[in-house]
Parts: structure tokens; sequence; C-alpha cells
């Protein structure tokens, strides 16, 4: 069978961030040494409750719109999350190739891109309570610990982060730049309807409370649900936390990648937090490292197929439009 030369170029950008990503992360090696300590059951057992955490997310965004297949948010939800965390050099990517999956089922671009702003908002809140309980657990079990005043400076960096995140998305600013560039190319770019662009679609799902508040639950839910990957992990490689104190961790790590967010992939910040944080719980810096790479494992076990089935979608959909 021929491959036609959207796919054979889709296949090469595919080989191309993962080359690059291979490169970013100096060559995996110590992805390797890790599936050495914990075995493949271990980073197998980390993408799977990674999986149900990716399925809740999934879940959410297809929640903000009534009657629809959720399976396909699902779906979605793992190609954004696998180009996201391999291709994380390049920003939104991963965003706009699962919004661009969901209008391969059928959505017109602008309302897939609707529920991604809003799904995404949504997250972001969700996250930023995660975090305040994190918080709130070391001032519990651990008031003394000087890791506390690094995630009391993570949610301190967020808030300006959110404030300008939401700010964007006001009718105002939104329309703005959503007819930008009909106003900057008159002839190369026709201007969005204004009933039925991205800003209508978005002022339209946020009406629903109701489901927009469905959706953060459910990311809240899925957030608690991720910290299982750490817990395993540490059962994995024989250095088992009481569950709590792993919430606090993750939520903690959360926070300090959070107000990091301009680092692609959080590479290094993720590392460096599980050795800063894991000390304070009693976690030796070859232990904590060990935790993080494991996910860095499971992040490549997850993201690589992922970028393969975003392939397939693509070539369905061209063909489908052939």
């Amino acid at each position: 069978m021929r491959l036609s030369t959207a796919a054979v170029l889709r296949l090469a950008t595919i080989a191309l961030v993962l080359a690059i990503a291979w490169y970013l992360r100096g060559g995996l090696g110590d992805v390797t040494g890790t599936v050495g300590i914990a075995g493949w059951p271990g980073v197998a057992a980390v993408a799977a409750v990674h999986a149900v955490s990716m399925a809740l997310c999934g879940l959410a965004w297809g929640l903000l719109l009534p009657g629809q297949r959720l399976g396909r948010f699902v779906l979605g939800r793992w190609v954004r999350e696998g180009v996201s965390e391999i291709a994380a050099f390049l920003p939104l990517s991963g965003e706009v190739a699962g919004a661009r999956l969901l209008t391969s089922g059928g959505l017109r671009p602008a309302v897939a891109g609707a529920l991604t702003v809003v799904d995404v908002s949504c997250e972001v809140v969700a996250q930023f309570i995660f975090s305040l309980v994190g918080v709130g657990l070391w001032l519990w079990r651990h008031p003394d610990a000087e890791v506390l005043h690094w995630g009391l400076i993570g949610l301190a960096a967020s808030v300006p982060v959110l404030a300008v995140f939401f700010i964007v998305q006001h009718a105002k600013v939104m329309g703005f730049l959503e007819t930008l560039p009909s106003r900057l190319m008159p002839r190369l770019w026709k201007t969005p309807d204004q009933e039925a662009g991205v800003q209508a679609t978005v002022t339209g799902i946020y009406r629903n409370r109701r489901r927009v508040l469905a959706a953060v639950g459910l990311h809240l839910l899925a957030w608690l649900v991720s910290t299982g990957e750490a817990f395993v992990a540490l059962a994995m490689l024989g250095h088992p936390l009481a569950l709590v104190d792993v919430l606090a961790l993750e939520s903690i790590i959360f926070a300090i990648r959070s107000a990091a967010f301009v680092i692609p992939g959080a590479l290094g910040i993720q590392e460096g937090g599980y050795v800063l944080v894991g000390a304070a719980l009693g976690l030796s810096p070859e232990v904590a490292l060990a935790v993080s790479l494991l996910k860095r494992s499971r992040e490549l076990l997850v993201g690589v197929p992922a970028l393969l089935a975003w392939h397939v979608a693509e070539g369905r959909s061209l063909g489908h439009k052939a």
C-alpha cells in the first residue's frame, strides 16, 4: 500500500518530534535505567493509573457540551496529552491536535476550539484547588518544612497567570483576537461569524454553569487520582509513603511546575521538585529522582502511541474529505 504525501509528512513530523524529545531529554538513557529499577511492570502500573486520570479529563471535556459522544473526547484527551508531553517544546501543540481530532468527528472548528479553551480553564482552576489542598496538608502534617514556602510561592505566582488567562477569554478581548487576522489580512482571512465563532461559542458554554462546575469537579478528581502514579511508583521502588503524604508531595510539585509553565515539559523542574520535596518526606535523592523518571517513562509509553493515533485520525479525516 502506497502512502500519500500527507501521510509521509505526518510520519516525518512524528519522527522529528521524537528525535527532538530524545535530544532534549539527554537521549532518554535515564528512562532505560529507571525501567531497570522498577521493571516494565512498574512503568505499566503507573501508566494504568494515569489512564484513569486521563479518561476522567476526557469525560470532563465532553461534558461541557450536551449530546456528545464522550468516547471521542477521551480519545482526544489521549492524543492531546501524548502530543503535549512528547512535543512540549511546541506551544499548544497538544491542544491543537486534540481540537483537530474533535473536528474529524463532526464538530465545527469554532466549537472544537471553544470547548478546548473552556476545558483548559476548568483544568487550571481544578489544579489550583488541588495545590491549595496540598498546601493545607503540609500545614497540617509538616508545618515546619522549608518546602512549604516553595509551594506558597508557586501558588502566588500562578494567581496572575490565572488572571491573565481569564481576562483573555473576556468577550471583548477574545472577539478582538478572533477578528485580528481578518483585519490585518482582509483578502486572505475571512471575518468570523459573530454568532457562531469561537468567542460566541465560549460565552454560550460558560452560560451552562452546572456543566462547567461538573467539569471542574471531574478535573479535580482526575488530579486526585493522578497522585496514585507516585504512590504506585514509590511502592514498586520499595519506599512506600502514606497516601496523604503522597498527595501533599504531588500537589506541591504541581504548584512549582505551574509557576515554571514557560519551561517546555517542565524539563528539570519536575526532577528537581521531586528531589527537593521528597527530602522533606524522608526520601533519598535517588528514590525521588527514580519516581520522576518512572513518570517520564510513562509519558513515552502513553505518548508515542498517541502520536501514531493522531497520524491515523488525520489520515482518516483527509480520506473522508477526499
